[in-house]
């Protein structure tokens, strides 16, 4: 008897990702080939406020597929491939983390535009990087490969919001259909990971 009702709860219990997610409601299919390797990549701008608000989920994210996980930031504008090239430099300092908090900080709580690379050394600087470590980083090939990456991703998935999940490459995760969710981020975290081996 006992069996029998651990089953009933365990079948009640039933996560929705394994059962509730839908297309066209929790996302959609933007491809019919996805990537070779599992991804989940979110486009994001540090000039954009819901990207600030959704940083929880990208944590969130990054914690449950550390190998999965990755952010990719828009280049459409002289600004933001500034800002872009700034997040490829700060991961080779591994620094990405903290140099990402400050710059949305200046952005949405100090109110402070960041539009030079004077402006952004300033924040490498309070990190403990030198303005001559700062300007080699900026230029290093591996920034240049990162930037170049974001922006032919970019366009390749047609990002024109942000911020935007893609799973997979062939998968984009609707923020939408998760109106009226109990729990948002736990939700959306796992239609990520429910996509992730779909």
């Amino acid at each position: 008897m006992k069996k029998l009702l651990f089953v009933l709860v365990a079948l009640i219990m039933v996560p929705v990702s394994a059962q509730e997610f839908k297309e066209n409601v929790h996302y959609e299919v933007i491809s019919e080939q996805g990537t070779a390797k599992p991804e989940i990549k979110e486009f994001f701008s540090f000039y954009c406020i819901h990207c600030y608000r959704f940083e929880p989920v990208a944590a969130a994210m990054k914690e449950q597929y550390p190998q999965a996980f990755s952010k990719s930031h828009i280049v459409s504008h002289p600004t933001l491939e500034l800002l872009a090239r700034g997040l490829a430099a700060a991961k080779l300092f591994k620094k990405e983390e903290p140099i990402s908090v400050s710059i949305y900080q200046r952005i949405h709580e100090q109110n402070k535009q960041i539009t030079t690379a004077e402006e952004l050394q300033a924040i490498f600087f309070v990190h403990g990087i030198s303005q001559d470590k700062f300007e080699k980083a900026m230029k290093h090939p591996l920034v240049e490969k990162q930037v170049f990456d974001m922006d032919r991703d970019m366009r390749a998935y047609n990002i024109n919001a942000t911020p935007t999940f893609i799973v997979n490459g062939k998968y984009r995760l609707k923020t939408e259909g998760f109106r009226d969710s109990k729990d948002f981020v736990a939700d959306f975290v796992r239609a990520a990971g429910y996509l992730l081996e779909k």
